[in-house]
């Protein structure tokens, strides 16, 4: 890979971690003859690298916006798992010498595109990294949820929510939910009910080719209670029943910085402890 000029740099949270690390990798970026931003979505100046210094949650939150513009994302874990996350803080040096004679991998990652709809029309359009959640609003209380896949009747769920989650976020929200492992490179999505009623709900892997139609639908004639659907967990909107959301595979794909010799199958032996 060309050896990138621009790096941003994005921190969760100003922690006295974050700032050392931030310095850290500063000092070796401009040494190594890169220069380094503070990633500012709203600039002109597009880099060539976004790293996030944090957990998966940090790089989440600037995902879409490095996807749209075709901006490589890495980041240096703090957190917890980081599936998402390129390195340790340990291992900056080895991060910026990766990057200095261009021997980082690109690997590219599926996105949602998720369609909240009303009457038909589009009210409003998000994308996801990791999954689309549909919730009841209210704690202790089921859902149902239509769903069909491209105008074909699948299953009326009853259940606390229903998720559709990508390869990346099957070791997210899914795993959590009784989800499946999905390789990242794989072209599925698996749709996960959240605690059904029935134990003969369970989750199935699809092809990523197909539409997807979540619709909430009304039980006994109960309609006041309210709904929600959670992008990420990153943003979070309501929707009414008989509303739909149709979620299918966007068009734009996340660049996912990883570091020579990393690989998936280690990366999962070394976050599931096996």
């Amino acid at each position: 890979m060309p050896r990138p000029r621009v790096i941003a740099v994005h921190s969760g949270m100003l922690s006295d971690v974050n700032v050392a690390m931030r310095e850290t990798l500063t000092s070796n970026c401009r040494s190594a003859g890169m220069q380094v931003v503070t990633y500012d979505p709203r600039s002109e100046i597009l880099p060539d690298v976004l790293i996030c210094l944090g957990g998966d949650g940090t790089m989440l939150a600037v995902a879409v916006d490095a996807a749209r513009k075709g901006i490589v994302l890495g980041g240096i874990n703090t957190g917890h798992l980081g599936f998402l996350t390129t390195c340790s803080r340990n291992n900056i040096p080895g991060l910026v010498a990766s990057l200095k004679d261009g021997s980082f991998t690109v690997e590219n990652r599926a996105l949602l595109q998720v369609a909240h709809r009303v009457s038909g029309r589009v009210k409003n359009t998000s994308y996801a990294l990791n999954e689309l959640s549909l919730m009841r609003a209210q704690t202790g209380r089921m859902i149902d949820v239509d769903v069909e896949l491209n105008g074909r009747m699948l299953n009326q769920y009853h259940a606390d929510g229903i998720l559709v989650a990508t390869p990346t976020g099957s070791t997210a929200y899914s795993l959590s939910a009784g989800g499946p492992l999905l390789w990242p490179s794989a072209g599925v999505v698996s749709l996960t009910p959240v605690c059904p009623h029935s134990l003969t709900s369970r989750p199935i892997v699809l092809p990523d080719t197909l539409e997807i139609k979540l619709r909430p639908c009304a039980r006994r004639g109960r309609l006041e209670e309210s709904i929600i659907y959670s992008i990420d967990g990153q943003s979070t909107h309501p929707i009414n029943v008989n509303e739909t959301l149709t979620v299918k595979r966007a068009d734009m794909q996340l660049k996912l910085l990883t570091l020579p010799n990393s690989d998936y199958a280690s990366r999962l032996r070394a976050k599931m402890g096996w």
